[in-house]
C-alpha cells in the first residue's frame, strides 16, 4: 500500500509536470555542444500524455556531469506502438548525424522506455548505445543487454519485479517511490546519470556486483 508520503509526491510530481508542459518550447530544446565531456548524445523519450519537459530536473544533472548533447522524441498520445517506434529509430537516426556520433544512449519514461526497449528487441536499436527505463512495463520478463531498468516499489501503475536484482543485477527498484515520481527522485536521478556515464568494464563490474 503506498504511503501518505509517497501520495504527496505523487501529487507534487504531477502539479510539477503540469506546470512545465506548456513551457517544453522554451525549457526542452535539443542541445547539442560543440566538445562535451561526455559526447554521447542522450535521447529522452516521455511517456504517454508527457512532454519534453517531464525530463527538465535529468537534464540538469546530466548537463552539470558533462552530457552536452540532449534531445527529446516526442509525440501525440497513441498506443500504436509500431509506428512510434518507426518514429522513434528515425529520430535516433536524426540525432546521430546531427551531432555525428555512431551512437547514442537512450532514457525512457513509461510508454517511451517500452517504445526504446521494442526497438532493440526487433533488432532496429543499432544505435543504442545503452538504455534506461523508468517505470516501463516488461511483457516478456526480460530485458536487452543493454538496459538498465528502474521502477518505484510504490508505483501505482506499474508493478516492479518481485526481486530487486533482476537479470543480471540490471533491474533497480527504488523505494518509497511511484510513477511520476521516478522523474525526481534524487536516487534515479543519479542512478540514470553514473550508468550513461561510467565505463564500459565499471558497467560489466556493477552488474556483476549487484548479481552476485
Amino acid at each position: 500500500m503506498m504511503s501518505l508520503w509517497t501520495v504527496g509526491t505523487e501529487l507534487s510530481a504531477l502539479g510539477l509536470l503540469a506546470a512545465s508542459t506548456p513551457l517544453h518550447p522554451i525549457l526542452a530544446r535539443d542541445h547539442f555542444a560543440a566538445t562535451p565531456t561526455y559526447p554521447t548524445p542522450v535521447l529522452l523519450v516521455h511517456g504517454l500524455l508527457g512532454s519534453p519537459t517531464n525530463f527538465l530536473r535529468l537534464r540538469r544533472v546530466l548537463s552539470a556531469r558533462g552530457v552536452g548533447n540532449l534531445a527529446s522524441f516526442s509525440y501525440r498520445p497513441a498506443l500504436d506502438h509500431q509506428r512510434l517506434t518507426l518514429q522513434l529509430r528515425d529520430t535516433i537516426e536524426a540525432v546521430c548525424l546531427a551531432t555525428g556520433s555512431d551512437q547514442l544512449d537512450v532514457v525512457g519514461h513509461s510508454l517511451g522506455g517500452v517504445l526504446a526497449r521494442y526497438l532493440l528487441e526487433v533488432g532496429d536499436g543499432g544505435r543504442v548505445r545503452r538504455l534506461v527505463t523508468l517505470g516501463a512495463p516488461s511483457l516478456t520478463g526480460r530485458l536487452p543487454d543493454r538496459e538498465l531498468a528502474i521502477f518505484g516499489a510504490d508505483d501505482p501503475l506499474v508493478s516492479p519485479p518481485s526481486s530487486a536484482c533482476g537479470p543480471r543485477g540490471r533491474v533497480v527498484v527504488i523505494p518509497d517511490c511511484g510513477h511520476w515520481g521516478l522523474l525526481f527522485q534524487h536516487r534515479v536521478l543519479r542512478a540514470v546519470e553514473r550508468f550513461l556515464t561510467c565505463s564500459t568494464l565499471a558497467v560489466r563490474s556493477l552488474w556483476t556486483s549487484r548479481a552476485a
